[in-house]
């Protein structure tokens, strides 16, 4: 049985090479840091930068525990209308070197593009162990939150990574923002896709 709760700020290291392990393939990845031997290692330090941030000053951090306690899933919500990590400009750079950082800012760009106005939560992470993939974790975590959004009748907004995770999300509601909107491209080839869910009004309030 899965469990999921808050997460513990000295989870910290553990979500970072959680998102670390199950992002490392995906096309993302692959266009910010094409070199494989060095991946994990950039991408750590980056996706770290934003679990502290998520830690700190996230609308919800929540992780999946298997019955043994150990941590399989993690889910990082950030308000609309977040800066983002304080120095990020200034930062970025030591963390992902310097040949790298235009290929980053530019997909920050491309991330953030056609993001809607009307305040929600935004799912900036949502990551499952690679082995425990396809076991209903995700879905788990997002139902946790939805839950609270649908109480305060707010909606939610993401990024799909890849096709599978889109099918994932329009099982939980989630809906295409319109042509010319949904789709970004990344230049080395691969897609994502911005995707929009509307509160349930028929959820009970959280007690």
């Amino acid at each position: 049985m899965t469990t999921v709760r808050s997460a513990n700020p000295d989870e910290r290291d553990q979500i970072t090479h959680l998102i670390n392990i199950a992002f490392h393939d995906l096309d993302a990845n692959r266009h910010l840091v094409p070199e494989t031997p060095q991946r994990l290692a950039v991408m750590g330090r980056y996706f770290g930068l934003y679990v502290d941030h998520a830690l700190g000053h996230g609308a919800c951090t929540e992780v999946a525990l298997d019955d043994s306690g150990a941590l399989v899933g993690a889910a990082l919500w950030y308000l609309s209308g977040d800066p983002g990590p304080a120095d990020y400009d200034t930062r970025l750079g030591g963390l992902v070197g310097a040949d790298r950082v235009d290929r980053f800012t530019a997909f920050d760009a491309q991330l953030h593009e056609h993001t809607p106005d009307e305040p929600h939560d935004y799912l900036g992470f949502l990551a499952v162990a690679p082995d425990r993939q396809g076991a209903g974790i995700g879905g788990r975590l997002l139902r946790e939150h939805h839950r609270r959004l649908d109480a305060r009748c707010r909606p939610a907004y993401l990024v799909a990574s890849n096709s599978n995770s889109a099918r994932l999300y329009e099982r939980h509601g989630y809906t295409y923002l319109p042509d010319g909107q949904h789709e970004l491209v990344l230049p080395g080839g691969g897609r994502m896709w911005r995707m929009w869910r509307r509160p349930d009004e028929q959820t009970p309030e959280l007690k």
